[in-house]
């Protein structure tokens, strides 16, 4: 059974391989990346041979490893068919042989084999003598199989929730908290050790808990055998190996539970409403493209505007209820905060300030820089009623005014934020200038970009968010970069008045800058919604194919 599943997985894995350009190129680089962290992780642990905290940045690195298992399946859930009880639950498989060729398929891969090559830097940087070497050896192996069953326990545990649409949002908004902790590790960890305040010394007795923890078993155990005590060295991988057989025990009976229990996820939600009648949502969309009378009893905010108001109120619930669009402002958020991390509490304040409101602005362009092609095959219906280039910027306008809803007050809510934790709160108004200009740029640029440079977007397993279907990568690295450059000219004058004016300034002349920078902002955005309007008109047709060709 092992076997034979193992020869399932790689099969697939090779009919993937052969499916498209994309699915080598992931695979290739997922490769590179697996050597570069086994490489890497290898050399991180010989290097703390002699260190006083060794066995502390050990257990540190054995928990990261340990996390990383139990996190990563859960976002990346659907992409390894051979490990969703779901594609075999038809077969007359008996349970405790298919846990054992689940665990064997799941062993198989580049990333299995470069955790046993990574950590087994404990061999040199922890391990002393000969049994210090054999336990080194046993308790990697013992690790990585922990791993191993925590991920599949928990996966299988949460299949039905995962294969949900629920179940996909919440592992789809596991990356906001990943994505922080990326960016923070990348700004403040460099930083510290440039400035000698993080040295492997600062990690001493950090695993007073952690070492209690299976993680911390596997390195201390080595430890003990290094220092002569096999009896401890023993206990703790027999109490790890009685750790892993009950929660193989349980991910057993986990399985089979998934293998006879119905599948619930896939069927239709109860539609709100009373007596059977289509839910409030689901009428007042539709209605809103419809006349003035209709106009006035839809439940959608702004629907009563025109068709303006219509499509605000259209994107307005897409922003509230789609996961993406949650994603897409928390990491905008969050790449606010990183710019400025490591310079808002130095006398370069001011410079923070004014690249985080910078940034915040330009990737509000950059994320939304192809709202047609992200429409998907339903811009068809809004194709039928863009007639002319005034529905056009009716469209467009609607577009903006959604996302302005968001943007102002998170950018703002950040800078004000950022300024306060700089200790001159009264600079936030500069921040906030920044913002309401760059938000002006960043969605003028959008627009002109949908249109200009459209492109059809693809949702695939295991991604969080939609990214450019093959053959139109070229358009999003071009729309990204451009929108980079020419936020930031269009953004300058703002600064600059600001850098000038910011000694001495009374508080009118900081309303007023932030005042003439919401004016200035907006007329940017108004040139943009009047440029794409003009460029799609005669190209309508040829948007929808675009759009139509997303599979979102």
């Amino acid at each position: 059974m092992a076997w034979l599943l193992v020869q399932l997985k790689l099969r697939l894995l090779r009919n993937a391989l052969r499916a498209s350009t994309g699915a080598k190129v992931a695979f290739i680089l997922s490769t590179i990346a697996a050597a570069l962290v086994a490489v890497g992780v290898f050399v991180l642990l010989a290097a703390l041979r002699g260190h006083a905290a060794a066995v502390d940045l050990t257990t540190v690195i054995f928990t990261v490893f340990a996390f990383g298992w139990l996190i990563l399946p859960l976002i990346v859930f659907g992409l390894d068919s051979t490990l969703d009880p779901a594609t075999l639950a038809l077969y007359p498989l008996r349970t405790r042989p298919l846990a054992v060729g689940l665990l064997a398929a799941s062993a198989a891969g580049a990333w299995p084999l470069a955790n046993v090559l990574g950590l087994l830097g404990a061999t040199v940087g922890l391990a002393h003598g000969a049994l210090g070497l054999l336990v080194a050896v046993l308790a990697v192996l013992l690790q990585v199989l922990f791993c191993i069953t925590l991920a599949r326990f928990v996966t299988t545990a949460l299949a039905g929730l995962l294969r949900s649409r629920r179940g996909r949002d919440l592992a789809a908004l596991l990356i906001i908290p990943i994505f922080a902790l990326y960016e923070g590790f990348t700004q403040v960890v460099p930083k510290l050790t440039a400035e000698h305040k993080l040295t492997a010394a600062s990690f001493a007795g950090v695993d007073s808990w952690l070492r209690w923890l299976p993680p911390g078993l596997a390195a201390h155990a080595i430890q003990d055998a290094s220092d002569g005590h096999p009896g401890a060295a023993g206990l703790r991988l027999a109490l790890l190996a009685a750790v892993i057989v009950a929660l193989g025990w349980l991910w057993i009976r986990a399985l089979g539970r998934a293998l006879v229990t119905a599948d619930t996820s896939t069927q239709p939600a109860a539609v709100r409403g009373k007596g059977g009648r289509p839910g409030r949502a689901g009428r007042s969309v539709g209605a809103g493209w419809l006349g003035k009378d209709s106009r006035a009893s839809t439940g959608l905010p702004f629907a009563r505007y025109g068709l303006t108001g219509t499509v605000a109120a259209r994107f307005w619930l897409y922003q509230r209820r789609d996961p993406s669009s949650f994603i897409i402002w928390a990491i905008t958020a969050v790449i606010m905060a990183v710019v400025s991390i490591s310079t808002i509490r130095t006398p370069h304040y001011f410079s923070a300030l004014f690249t985080s409101a910078l940034f915040g602005g330009v990737f509000v362009g950059i994320f939304h820089a192809n709202s047609i092609g992200m429409a998907g095959p339903g811009f068809g219906l809004d194709a039928m009623a863009l007639a002319g280039r005034r529905a056009l910027r009716a469209w467009f306008c609607g577009l903006d005014l959604a996302l302005a809803l968001i943007a102002v007050p998170l950018l703002a809510l950040i800078s004000f934020s950022l300024a306060a934790v700089a200790g001159h709160p009264a600079d936030g108004f500069f921040g906030l200038a920044t913002d309401l200009a760059g938000i002006g740029a960043g969605l003028a640029l959008a627009d002109v970009f949908s249109v200009s440079l459209a492109y059809p977007a693809e949702k695939r397993p295991g991604s969080p968010t939609p990214r450019a279907a093959g053959g139109y990568t070229g358009r999003s690295i071009a729309a990204t970069f451009c929108t980079l450059f020419a936020a930031a000219l269009l953004v300058s004058p703002v600064v600059v008045v600001a850098v000038l004016t910011r000694h001495d300034s009374p508080d009118t002349w900081r309303s007023a800058l932030v005042l003439c920078a919401a004016c200035y902002g907006f007329a940017l955005a108004w040139a943009g919604v009047r440029i794409a309007a003009t460029l799609a008109e005669p190209k309508v047709p040829e948007l929808y194919q675009i759009a139509a060709r997303s599979k979102l």
